[in-house]
């Protein structure tokens, strides 16, 4: 049976009745169906973070720092009640994520940094 390719639109042969792509661009429309569905998933943790970053008072809790949401971080008061990591790139409900996000301050990556190494500030 000779069909033609939905992507690029050349004749090929297949005992498909199925197959709608050429073997050539079968690969690429399962490569952007992928990609399509990381961008959704970055999408959806982007949103989160803005709203997680609102509810915590949208500054560094230690310098009030504001100007990038990228520079800001979330760290666990309490270390031992900490259920997942708000960065780890999984995705969840806004319930469960909000109710993570209350069990943390919202500092800056250099304030973060800081607390971590004993530096600076003590919680």
């Amino acid at each position: 049976m000779v069909k033609i390719c939905e992507i690029c639109n050349n004749k090929f042969e297949t005992k498909s009745h199925s197959r709608i792509y050429c073997y050539e661009c079968s690969g690429e429309s399962f490569r952007n169906k992928n990609e399509t569905r990381k961008h959704q998933k970055t999408i959806l943790r982007r949103s989160m973070k803005i709203q997680a970053v609102k509810l915590l008072g949208s500054k560094c809790s230690i310098c009030g720092y504001n100007k990038c949401i990228d520079a800001l971080e979330f760290h666990h008061k309490d270390p031992k009640i900490k259920e997942f990591k708000l960065g780890s790139g999984n995705t969840m409900s806004w319930r469960e994520y909000k109710c993570e996000a209350l069990k943390c301050i919202l500092v800056c990556s250099n304030c973060h940094k800081e607390i971590h190494s004993k530096l600076g500030y003590t919680l």
